[in-house]
């Protein structure tokens, strides 16, 4: 049992309480996140600042991550992350090479030039902010490299009772060295809009228009109206692609041989509709140091044990960057890793056969469309015999606030119009991806 725990332990999302950063002596404590790997790519640095965490509710807003989106570090609540902009950000390798860092956007700082880290050489961060704050790391080098073995999609339960997918991993890896590793991921997955159709509205009018004669009295009154026109774009089908929040850590030095199998990485309940049609993962399993994987277990730590909330401060969170000066505060870690990945594809029908669909994204229910008045009389039902209709259809479309479903093709009733409706995202998938497909998807 023991085994098993440690082979599917995962990073869970740090929730820092208040009492965890009330502590003043950090706020304003740079928050440092970079890591190379072994592939020939654009390094990225990631820089911002920790700032208090208040308890008044006025500032109180949705969790935000005290890292960037890569890392499993999150205020739960308070103010968001202040991205570091300005910054010199240069990575020096033990051979002579620098290589020189821009930001590219707000507290992202990429490489000017692809480049790998090699065995045998080690490497140094060195940052200098805008307020002439210097900052470095440790020598940090590669560790050993391993493989992918495999990487599979089961049925399952969760330990909470919950039905749904888990994605799996055996690796190998080279005898000698500290094995030890964690797993990010990527996941992309189709959305088809359940109540797309061909058409889209047109405005041909949003409000009465008065046609005279010669006299100048009214002769007709042309009133607001609408068309029906072929989409323009697609919006049937689109794609979305998320990083993990969180990263699963494996010590396979208590591992007999040289392989670890079944390594669960993600775990998606039955419910979640990002599986609803054709999902795939991209693995990504990093060879770390034991300096970055003790680092990491203390996240575990905090997010495990609520009485360590009283007792370690973020200042006790000790990476392997410091200032040069020694007297300004910094949290974060520089981590140099090898890193080998494996994508994985599933239907929904291929382990759930012949079951519904998890409800479709958000909390709108598509299932029940709605024909309000244009304002059209000529077109429109009755007006209420008392109190007032609804927003307008014309109001709806000039919001960008729903999609033609179909004709009303009864009578309209009261306070009804010509076209029954659904909210946007049901007939416009781009509200929640992009209809955009992606280079590597393969339907």
């Amino acid at each position: 049992m023991f085994l098993l725990l440690v082979v599917s332990a995962c990073v869970e999302p740090f929730d820092a309480t208040a009492d965890i950063l009330a502590d003043t002596s950090m706020v304003g404590a740079l928050v440092v996140e970079a890591n190379i790997t072994d592939l020939e790519t654009i390094q990225k640095v990631f820089l911002s600042r920790m700032q208090r965490v208040e308890t008044d509710s006025t500032v109180n807003v949705q969790e935000d991550r005290l890292f960037n989106v890569h890392t499993p570090l999150i205020i739960e609540h308070g103010l968001g992350p202040q991205f570091e902009s300005g910054a010199e950000v240069e990575i020096r390798a033990e051979n002579g090479i620098v290589y020189g860092f821009e930001e590219t956007e707000d507290g992202t700082y990429a490489s000017i030039v692809p480049f790998r880290a090699v065995p045998n050489v080690s490497y140094q961060l060195y940052v200098s902010t805008s307020n002439n704050e210097e900052f470095t790391s440790d020598p940090m080098r590669l560790p050993q490299t391993s493989s992918i073995e495999n990487i599979y999609a089961e049925r399952m339960v969760s330990d909470t009772g919950l039905d749904g997918v888990g994605i799996f991993v055996d690796s190998s890896f080279e005898s000698d060295g500290n094995k030890l590793f964690r797993y990010a991921y990527e996941e992309t997955y189709k959305i088809i809009a359940p109540h797309w159709t061909p058409y889209e509205f047109e405005i041909i009018r949003d409000e009465n228009e008065f046609v005279f004669d010669d006299l100048g009295n009214v002769q007709e009154i042309l009133y607001p109206d609408v068309q029906l026109v072929p989409r323009q774009r697609e919006e049937q089908v689109c794609y979305r692609t998320d990083l993990s929040t969180g990263e699963v850590l494996l010590n396979a030095n208590i591992l007999n041989g040289n392989r670890a199998e079944r390594t669960m990485v993600r775990f998606i309940g039955v419910d979640n509709p990002i599986i609803s049609h054709r999902y795939s993962i991209l693995v990504k399993q990093r060879g770390v140091s034991r300096e970055a994987f003790d680092f990491y277990e203390k996240l575990v730590a905090f997010s495990q044990s609520e009485s360590l909330f009283s007792q370690v401060q973020p200042g006790s969170l000790e990476g392997n960057v410091f200032s040069v000066g020694g007297n300004v505060p910094v949290v974060g870690f520089f981590d140099v890793s090898t890193e080998v990945s494996e994508r994985l594809y599933f239907n929904f029908e291929d382990l759930f056969p012949g079951e519904s669909l998890p409800p479709y994204f958000g909390t709108i229910n598509c299932e029940n469309p709605t024909a309000p008045m244009l304002p059209n009389p000529e077109r429109d039902g009755p007006p209420p015999s008392m109190g007032q209709c609804p927003r307008s259809l014309m109001d709806r479309i000039k919001l960008g606030l729903v999609e033609y479903y179909q004709d009303n093709t009864i009578p309209p009733g009261e306070c009804e119009g010509p076209y029954f409706v659904v909210p946007t995202i049901c007939g416009d998938c781009n509200v929640v991806g992009s209809n955009v497909k992606p280079d590597f998807w393969i339907d």
